[in-house]
């Protein structure tokens, strides 16, 4: 089901030409049966803790679900568990957690019982992502194969794997061809993006440092290195790094943003919207500074500029989720709440569970019901 999902012919012929399921297969669908008394077994749990019994009660509920001989195996597990009084992994908290995926060991923990399954699925997931980039993947794997060393061929197969989110993938193949030619401004570059998603900010930061000692003008990096620095939560860092790109490239517009962003972040709203304003004249069709610029016109409640903002902004990307919400939180504070509602509607329909659209849809309707109980007196 996760393989055939999109029912996509060319990738179903390219998996096909590389990965096959025979009925023996530890993907073959059979291997699976010890994974489904396992979510079963969890589904069990739950009754239980709904019941507020401790450990597993009724026994008779995982016979049912597995009805083989993996089911009997986890059921004596929990039995032998129970008696022992052992808390498996948690027990340092005093409880047991049912159900754990361990990332470092990479094993599935059901009740203390490791599961190894696990791996083969994030096999194929880092497959299945790197199937819309076969061919192109194929090319580089030819010319790797006559040079091992093609720091070109490695480069993009490194582009092509951060494509295909399977990031530590291509950061170990930035580490490979850092090792040919130390010196390129442009893997650096990459690997700062490449950590960034990996949550290794420091390590980006550094890479930053790096590209743009390599190569000042490469203005990208600089304007990264701002969003690493607040992120960071070094603010007045970050602020010198804007100044510092724009003193060289004053017409560089999303340094004005991201100068902006800084400027609002230490509460200076009336010179961050001046830098916004500047990013907008030089690029008046910049989406996330508009989205910016409404969001800090809301902040000082200044809904009526906020609200022209944002429809411009919608003018330009008009199935945005979050100009949709935006724009329903400023019309709720305008008290035009029929109208507000239909915005976080229609931003919940383009993302459902959009967590601003829905905080923003209960209180309007918290707000409509109020004025309509006060109406009916």
């Amino acid at each position: 089901m996760v393989l055939w999902h999109n029912n996509d012919r060319k990738l179903e012929k390219h998996l096909r030409s590389v990965f096959s399921v025979s009925n023996n297969s530890p993907l073959s669908p059979a291997a699976f049966s010890e994974l489904k008394a396992v979510i079963k077994g969890i589904e069990k749990d739950k009754v239980a803790e709904v019941k507020k019994t401790e450990g597993i009660e009724n026994n008779e509920g995982i016979k049912k679900a597995g009805e083989n001989e993996k089911a009997r195996e986890i059921e004596k597990t929990l039995r032998n568990k129970k008696k022992q009084g052992s808390m498996g992994e948690d027990a340092d908290q005093g409880k047991s957690a049912s159900f754990l995926y361990n990332t470092n060991a990479k094993k599935l923990i059901f009740h203390g019982k490791n599961y190894k399954i696990l791996p083969l699925f994030l096999a194929v997931r880092d497959l299945y992502a790197s199937l819309p980039f076969f061919e192109e993947l194929q090319a580089c794997a030819e010319r790797l194969e006559k040079d091992p060393q093609d720091a070109t061929a490695l480069f993009q197969k490194a582009v092509l794997m951060y494509k295909a989110r399977r990031f530590e993938t291509a950061l170990q193949l930035t580490g490979k061809i850092l090792k040919i030619i130390p010196d390129d401004h442009r893997v650096w570059y990459n690997r700062g993006v490449i950590l960034v998603e990996l949550g290794l900010l420091e390590e980006a930061l550094a890479a930053y440092d790096r590209t743009i000692e390599l190569e000042p003008a490469f203005e990208i990096a600089w304007d990264n290195k701002g969003v690493v620095l607040a992120r960071l939560g070094r603010f007045e860092e970050a602020l010198e790094t804007y100044d510092k790109i724009l003193r060289r490239y004053p017409e560089y517009a999303e340094a004005w943003a991201g100068k902006g962003s800084i400027l609002s972040a230490l509460g200076r709203e009336e010179e961050a919207f001046e830098a916004y304003s500047f990013s907008l004249r030089i690029r008046p069709d910049y989406l996330e500074a508009l989205i910016s610029t409404g969001s800090l016109l809301s902040s000082l409640s200044r809904y009526e500029e906020a609200l022209k903002i944002y429809d411009k902004a919608l003018q330009l990307a008009p199935t945005e989720p979050r100009l949709l919400a935006a724009r329903g939180f400023v019309l709720s504070k305008m008290d035009k709440q029929e109208e507000a509602l239909d915005n976080c509607n229609r931003a919940l329909e383009l993302k459902p569970g959009f967590i601003p659209a829905l905080e923003t849809k209960v209180k309007i309707l918290s707000k409509i019901h109020l004025r309509n109980a006060r109406s009916s007196k």
